[in-house]
């Protein structure tokens, strides 16, 4: 799997040791329509990350584009066991607009469902990463 800009978190994140994705904290999708009607859709995550031995939390914003079948459930907080789990469906002849399929995991192992947030997207891009 290919995050463009996965440096922005790993370099300053791994200096500081071991660390885990603790929650989303943000959600922001966005649907621009250019003069030929044509949609292009994106979705940003804002994610709350910790550094485990010292517990320094920092802000992490990562931008999925043309996203599709954004399902979202029972939102109140979007607690996570791990990081998002992202299948690359490039192999299986999947359409472009539909490369990665991003989702929680259910609990249940990571091909059984998910348990707040599923979609699809063609590409991910980590933006930035702040203390929080």
């Amino acid at each position: 799997m290919t995050i463009k800009n996965h440096e922005i978190i790993t370099e300053k994140l791994n200096i500081l040791g071991s660390w885990i994705y603790k929650e989303i904290v943000g959600i922001d999708y966005n649907i621009d329509i250019d003069y030929e009607d044509n949609y292009t859709t994106m979705l940003n995550l804002f994610f709350f990350v910790s550094v485990i031995e010292t517990g320094q939390r920092f802000k992490l914003k990562v931008r999925y584009h043309n996203v599709s079948e954004l399902t979202l459930r029972k939102v109140t907080n979007l607690y996570l066991t791990r990081s998002l789990i992202v299948h690359d469906n490039k192999e299986l002849g999947w359409d472009s607009n539909q490369r990665y399929h991003v989702h929680d995991d259910s609990g249940y192992g990571e091909n059984d469902g998910y348990n707040f947030i599923d979609f699809y997207c063609s590409s991910i891009e980590a933006i930035s990463l702040e203390e929080f």
